[in-house]
């Protein structure tokens, strides 16, 4: 797992055992690969786990709607269904996510046992609520400029779309900053059309996904990014994200089993931040085949929300840059929040103060056998590939 973290890292777990190391004045690489282990199917071991009602005063409520006694009751559901049959990972995600008091909010992907208590309007009205707004937007000038370069390159030629960007870009530094890096590159490095063939884990990486992460969280001034591996035990990240190749897009298990340690890792690195005093959101991504997924954890009165926050696809060919193009606003967004959460730590951890008052909401993680090994079971890497974040 990895990620940016606050002087540290971008987490990004990969499906398969890997060594990568890279020098300045030289590469080399070792690679050590394991059969993808099933693990834990489900989980059942809740024992005695009742989630109960507190102060009224502290529950949240929309309206005259108590949230907080819904998310109880969806919480004790979760507890009867795991006693009965099981909590299965390929099946439950957001059932075993409520038990360690997150919310997994996902537009059109509730559970049935959650549209049973709170019913899909209301669902769909929490996430609005709690949604961060996003007021980012692209430029239309920037991106008429893009959508021109890109025509260029498949109408004409892609020296000629180059030279022309390189000379758009010279002319307005803003261009460069909102993504314009992020658009030469990949005139200059993706084929004009898909290749058929799947690339594997690490070439995805690097050939496809880095530009995107690198172009829009990178600030050599002030945010050096790397991909190390941490422990996830640590929880002082910001930004942490999961990654499967094209290869694993059909792997249910591996996909549902990811997004369940990115929400519980995103919950502790909360946890963490409030015990420092620092008011932030953590962001969390999945990346499944092209697709990329980007969720914001936020404390909300006892309730830990996952909340969906956009979609990106990660584009393989220039004729897929058009696509990109029209999602680049939510990138924009994502790096605001970010930024935002990033200087709030960063004065915290140079000024520290008490924890925050909603330090009294926290909840604990859920931490059975059988779930510590479910998160125990996922592959790791070590590696030094492209995400670390500033220069302490």
């Amino acid at each position: 797992m990895r990620g940016i973290r606050l002087g540290h890292s971008l987490n990004i777990r990969r499906n398969k055992r890997r060594q990568l190391k890279f020098d300045d004045q030289e590469e080399s690489a070792s690679f050590e690969e394991d059969d993808f282990d099933t693990g834990i199917l489900k989980i059942d071991d809740v024992d005695d786990l009742c989630f109960k009602s507190g102060d009224p005063t502290d529950d949240y409520k929309i309206g005259e709607t108590n949230v907080s006694q819904l998310f109880r009751n969806y919480q004790n559901e979760s507890v009867r269904i795991a006693k009965d049959g099981g909590l299965f990972v390929e099946s439950n995600v957001h059932e075993i996510l409520s038990l360690s008091s997150i919310f997994l909010l996902i537009p059109n992907s509730h559970s049935k046992t959650m549209i049973n208590i709170f019913g899909s309007r209301l669902v769909d009205k929490i996430h609005l609520k709690v949604k961060p707004v996003q007021g980012t937007t692209l430029n239309p000038d920037w991106e008429l400029k893009f959508q021109e370069a890109i025509k260029k390159a498949t109408k004409i030629s892609r020296e000629c779309a180059v030279d022309w960007f390189y000379t758009e870009l010279a002319r307005d530094r803003n261009l460069r900053e909102n993504l314009g890096s992020v658009i030469l590159n990949y005139l200059e490095t993706l084929p004009i059309e898909k290749i058929r063939n799947e690339p594997n884990e690490i070439t995805f990486i690097i050939n496809y996904l880095d530009n995107i992460m690198r172009g829009t969280f990178h600030n050599p001034d002030k945010h050096i990014v790397q991909w190390p591996n941490i422990n996830p035990k640590e929880n002082s990240a910001i930004f942490i994200g999961e990654v499967s190749a094209p290869s694993q897009k059909d792997n249910v298990y591996k996909n549902c089993k990811d997004l369940i340690m990115l929400g519980v890792l995103m919950k502790d690195c909360m946890d963490s931040a409030i015990d420092k005093g620092a008011d932030i959101n953590i962001i969390g991504f999945q990346c499944v085949d092209n697709i990329i997924d980007f969720y914001i954890t936020d404390l909300i009165q006892g309730i830990y929300f996952m909340i969906h926050v956009g979609q990106v696809s990660v584009p393989t060919s220039v004729k897929d840059m058009i696509y990109f193009v029209n999602e680049i606003e939510i990138l924009l967004g994502i790096r605001e929040i970010l930024q935002k959460s990033y200087d709030t730590l960063h004065d915290k951890n140079c000024s520290p103060s008490l924890p925050l008052a909603k330090a009294k909401f926290k909840r604990d993680t859920f931490g059975t056998p059988q779930f510590n090994q479910l998160l125990s079971k996922t592959h790791d890497c070590y590696g030094i590939c492209s995400h670390r974040y500033g220069h302490f």
